[in-house]
């Protein structure tokens, strides 16, 4: 455990062919062997997000990491018996979408997806209650659209965070010029990444745990994403 935080590890056992010498007949020969490389991950209780140690070998696509997650969360018995699933998805950072929408002369439509409700940093104009909406009615996902001849950019970029933040999809159609025909833009990218600041060894008592140096990374990707910090 960590402060507001739960560290945890994500790995595979593989088969492999490695070479070994024989000291009897001082040979080499090959053999099958298992090798089970991991990354260590923690969740920010907090801001209800997980971040992953990208590690050689280990880490896959966020979108195949955040998968594998869901999947080994599910096969508990604490989602089944609470009457939850855990959905796990990946985020991608929203800066090259929002400046898009920024440096465009109009928006004359947008559009995002909701599924069900996250109790959690939603934005309450409109994403809430599409979230509330597509559980009433029992749907898997609701699209929200909107349309007109200069849509508020600040209103958007702050929806766009939040979509991003819920891991949902969003479009736009922008205008770059007064008469240029629009231009349809997705709010997709590389996943949300922090470094880690490294520290040397240290054998007092303010050496700080560097898993929760990961967790604090974590949380300022977050804070950085939902409040456009710098």
């Amino acid at each position: 455990m960590l402060d507001e935080g739960v560290s945890f590890q994500m790995g595979r056992v593989q088969a492999v062919t490695a070479p070994h010498f024989d000291e009897v007949d001082h040979s080499f020969f090959e053999a099958e062997t298992e090798r089970a490389p991991f990354t260590w991950g923690v969740f920010d209780q907090k801001n209800q997000s997980c971040g992953i140690l990208k590690r050689s070998g280990v880490s896959l696509s966020a979108r195949e990491i955040s998968s594998k997650l869901e999947i080994l969360l599910n096969s508990t018995n604490i989602p089944e018996e609470a009457g939850f699933r855990v959905v796990v998805d990946p985020i991608v950072d929203p800066d090259g979408f929002i400046k898009q929408l920024q440096n465009a002369h109009s928006i004359v439509k947008f559009s995002f997806t909701a599924e069900f409700e996250n109790p959690f940093d939603v934005e309450g104009l409109i994403q809430r209650p599409a979230e509330k909406f597509n559980e009433a009615v029992g749907g898997t996902r609701t699209k929200v659209e909107v349309e007109g001849d200069s849509l508020d950019k600040e209103i958007l970029e702050d929806l766009s965070r939040a979509v991003a933040a819920t891991g949902d999809d969003a479009a736009a159609s922008v205008r770059t010029t007064e008469r240029a025909p629009s231009k349809r833009i997705y709010l997709k990218g590389t996943p949300l990444q922090e470094p880690v600041p490294l520290q040397e060894p240290m054998e007092t008592e303010d050496a700080i745990n560097p898993l929760q140096l990961m967790l604090k990374a974590t949380r300022d990707a977050y804070n950085r994403l939902r409040n456009a910090l710098p």
